[in-house]
């Protein structure tokens, strides 16, 4: 299923994708058990698809058992009408897309975790290949992480603002892992279990507030003030679903692939096999000591091809950022000034 949190009027919701169409899964779900004689349909709905996605990964499998449900019964009857009159399913033009899960309990981002991303810096091919096996020898295991306020997440089709204290607003397209199970120090061999899906962050930064310029950020160990840097107005958005895990069993096999265009034009066209920390051991050094709840965020990393790789190539008020990673989707955001 491709999961999504929606609003119709003022009302958020939980539905899923179909084709181009998003199904409103709690009002399909009630109209089923309605047609099947069960007493008190919307409560029931109300108590397994609830508006929060947060609440709804909390359900567990018998959320999902009933969302799947609702999703097959809407594919059935796109026409029907809800128990309130309300419609099932409506094109996307008429709702408004939020980001999968607008108000995460947590959203970690792991920093510097692609070989390519880690070596963009250096020009000359043999001197970046030399420096890529030199990291593939070191066996690197422990995930630079940091957070982001989760209150800097934006929708999937939400503007940017560019806020007037960066001068080097930069885009770093990553795959984001969406906890669905409740856990600590989870082993890393287990740790696909806690996933409920994936999703698109696009990790906004702001270069010239709080990063040293000029360096390898894998072996810097001075003062990297990540919380500045990473955090600007509207510096998270998320999106424009979350794919279950059902439909993404292993996201190295075939490795998903992370694109990013700015006006059209490519800028980032790599996938997961660069990857140094992977998904499992990322997860259980996050759960050492911390407990993952569901709705928690892990941003996995970027590949190379960053503004700071091109000439000029910040991101300036008017242009179109678009990133991509199938089969979860595109986000498309549209530059403005503050």
């Amino acid at each position: 299923m491709k999961l999504v949190t929606f609003k119709v009027h003022t009302e958020e919701r939980v539905g899923a994708l179909l084709d181009n169409k998003v199904v409103d899964l709690n009002s399909a779900y009630a109209l089923k058990l309605k047609e099947a004689g069960v007493l008190n349909p919307r409560r029931k709905a109300d108590a397994l698809i609830p508006n929060c996605m947060i609440g709804f990964l909390e359900g567990g499998k018998e959320s999902l058992d009933a969302a799947e449900e609702a999703l097959a019964y809407a594919n059935a009857h796109p026409d029907a009408v809800g128990l309130d009159e309300e419609k099932l399913v409506m094109c996307q033009c008429t709702v408004k897309l939020q980001a999968p899960i607008p108000r995460p309990g947590k959203l970690y981002c792991v920093a510097v975790n692609f070989y390519d991303h880690a070596t963009e810096r250096i020009k000359d091919p043999v001197a970046r290949q030399q420096e890529i096996d030199r990291l593939k020898s070191l066996k690197l295991d422990v995930p630079d992480v940091f957070q982001k306020p989760p209150s800097l997440v934006v929708g999937p089709r939400d503007p940017l603002i560019k806020v007037k204290a960066t001068n080097q607003m930069d885009y770093e397209c990553e795959l984001a892992v969406v906890i669905g199970k409740e856990g600590n120090y989870i082993p890393k061999e287990k740790a696909y279990e806690y996933v409920a899906g994936y999703t698109i962050l696009i990790d906004v930064s702001a270069r010239d507030q709080g990063f040293p310029q000029d360096v390898d950020f894998r072996i810097f160990k001075g003062d990297i003030n990540w919380t500045k840097g990473k955090g600007m107005d509207n510096a998270g958005p998320m999106g424009p679903c979350i794919v279950t895990a059902d439909e993404i069993p292993d996201p190295y096999n075939p490795p998903l692939r992370l694109k990013t265009r700015v006006d059209g034009m490519e800028r980032q066209n790599n996938t997961l096999e660069h990857m140094i920390i992977s998904i499992p051991r990322i997860i259980e050094y996050m759960s050492n000591g911390t407990t993952l709840k569901p709705g928690d965020v892990i941003a996995t990393g970027t590949v190379a091809g960053v503004a700071h790789s091109w000439p000029d190539g910040y991101l300036k008020v008017g242009q179109e950022l678009e990133c991509e990673i199938q089969p979860i989707g595109v986000l498309k955001h549209k530059i403005i000034g503050e």
